[in-house]
């Protein structure tokens, strides 16, 4: 016989560090950088697919860095949860295509890669935080000129 209380303690763990990914995304996207910042444990570290650094700095990275494009887009998609039953600690790995729009007066394209957030989790009360987080690129896309805009490599288009 299974203990009710703990499996539904257990699913209710799973989706709060489902939420966690989810949320750091939607602060990126909204420009609520502190609410992407709130979802990982003081003193964790994320190595990002190009900076690596404790969090706060990472964070000053990633704000000038997301700040260079007009808007973001973090699409979510596949998450993967390991937790054991009554466990304070877990990883989700978490499947995202990540837009960079450039504004409509740029001749730089937009960028747009497909990611796994890889994080590993701990409980923080009766939430949870993430301790550290690998970012792992899966490709990128950078369109040409031609693509852009129509024209020849090197023109603008007409």
């Amino acid at each position: 016989m299974h203990d009710l209380g703990a499996t539904v303690r257990w699913l209710q763990d799973q989706e709060l560090i489902k939420a966690l990914p989810l949320r750091y995304a939607y602060g990126l996207d909204t420009g609520d950088i502190g609410m992407s910042r709130a979802v990982f444990r003081a003193g964790s570290t994320i190595r990002g697919s190009e900076h690596e650094d404790a969090v706060d700095g990472y964070f000053d990275y990633l704000a000038a860095a997301i700040g260079q494009f007009q808007a973001t887009m973090h699409f979510m998609g596949n998450q993967y949860v390991e937790l054991e039953p009554g466990a304070d600690v877990g990883t989700v790995e978490t499947y995202a295509v990540a837009y960079h729009l450039q504004g409509s007066e740029s001749d730089e394209p937009d960028l747009v890669t497909g990611v796994r957030y890889q994080d590993r989790v701990g409980r923080e009360g009766e939430g949870w935080l993430i301790d550290h987080r690998t970012v792992v690129p899966q490709w990128v896309r950078r369109p040409s000129a031609t693509q852009v805009n129509g024209a020849a490599p090197g023109r603008k288009g007409e």
